[in-house]
């Protein structure tokens, strides 16, 4: 039997997320972030101490072990408020506790797992270089063993919040007389080693999550600070592919929201002609199709996340999800502008930043790549 519906557990999630966010984080406090390129430290210590920053690592190690349709929930209501916020949150906290759950040793998990779930730590995962983007196996930064240590040299780019991580998942080349997806290996880095520079980039959206540049010149690993086995690490990768594009494409769906709501309030306001312009015909053409649009993408995510908590292979309903969703909250956030007109296109309005900030998930990953992953599955 079909279920549309949210269970209690979900609904309660998503009550007292909003009611946080409407109390910890208004809007205020979303547009400095953005202006100023700041990362919400003060947010993210308030959602560790009620326990939220825990949801994606097991019981065992001090988290709640959320079901991906939880984390799905809870992403689109952070996305809703802050969709930055929400994008960090993946990447800083989820990403590292799926790896390490999945994949780190029982040492690894005993020491970082509880230490991430409290908020004491953060990751940040780099796998992206100058010459291998969507290509991403392509990789050529190289570490070669030296006794008791691994020395890693190479470039890395649009690695996400290392100005703030604690420990960079990097993956890089072990072997290079094997075929490329097979000589990777994923390192636990600390960004403070010697050798390592941090260069951040300056972007167009999603401000309070920094982007960075990463040079490493002889930089020393311990032998035993690898994620994973050696030379296996682009599995830790393809695991991680379904659960992210559904996560991903549940920040977008919030956002998209955030969108069409004050979209639809600003034309209830805006009087022309002596009435509302949410009356007019061409503006009401707009608000039904950005609601459709958002309605079928949250479809698409909710279904995803439902076969990825099934342990299903979802690499096609993952892949629709993240490309219709990008794809709303570009198309939502462009829309919302034309609604509000020349107020939309002002800095002191929201839609700006929406608009901004969904250019970046309309082309990571390039919707290419996704028409490939899709096709591939539709063809087998």
């Amino acid at each position: 039997m079909l279920n549309f519906s949210l269970s209690p557990e979900q609904e309660a999630l998503r009550d007292g997320l909003r009611a946080f966010l409407q109390k910890e984080c208004p809007i205020e406090y979303v547009r400095e972030c953005d202006e100023n390129a700041r990362f919400p430290q003060e947010l993210f210590q308030k959602l560790a101490a009620l326990g939220w920053l825990g949801m994606a690592i097991p019981e065992a190690y001090g988290g709640t072990e959320a079901s991906c349709l939880d984390l799905i929930v809870f992403l689109e209501e952070f996305a809703h408020t802050f969709e930055a916020g929400a994008n960090i949150y993946y990447t800083s906290i989820v990403i590292g506790a799926d790896m390490l759950s999945h994949f780190g040793s029982e040492e690894q998990k005993r020491k970082l797992l509880p230490r991430l779930a409290k908020g004491e730590i953060r990751f940040a995962f780099s796998v992206t270089e100058p010459d291998s983007g969507s290509d991403a196996a392509a990789l050529r930064t190289r570490a070669q063993l030296d006794g008791d240590h691994w020395v890693i040299n190479g470039q890395k780019m649009f690695c996400s919040c290392a100005q703030e991580a604690d420990y960079i998942l990097l993956l890089a080349r072990t072997d290079t007389n094997v075929p490329k997806q097979e000589g990777i290996t994923m390192f636990l880095l600390d960004p403070k080693s010697p050798g390592v520079e941090l260069r951040k980039i300056k972007k167009l959206g999603l401000k309070p999550m920094d982007i960075n540049e990463i040079f490493l010149t002889n930089v020393r690993v311990p032998r035993d600070d690898i994620v994973g086995k050696v030379n296996k690490g682009w599995l830790n990768v393809l695991k991680s592919f379904d659960r992210e594009r559904c996560l991903l494409s549940a920040v977008n769906v919030g956002a998209s929201q955030a969108c069409f709501d004050l979209a639809l309030k600003y034309s209830k306001q805006r009087q022309q002609f002596g009435r509302p312009i949410s009356s007019f015909h061409p503006i009401k053409e707009k608000l039904v199709n950005m609601d459709m649009e958002i309605s079928a993408s949250r479809m698409l995510v909710y279904r995803s996340g439902w076969e990825v908590d099934q342990g299903t292979n979802n690499s096609r309903s993952s892949g629709l999800a993240r490309l219709k969703s990008a794809e709303t909250y570009m198309q939502t956030a462009l829309e919302g502008m034309r609604v509000m007109a020349g107020w939309g296109f002002l800095m002191e309005f929201d839609m700006q930043r929406h608009y901004r900030d969904a250019r970046l998930a309309e082309i990571a990953p390039t919707p290419e790549i996704l028409h490939l992953v899709i096709g591939r599955e539709i063809l087998q």
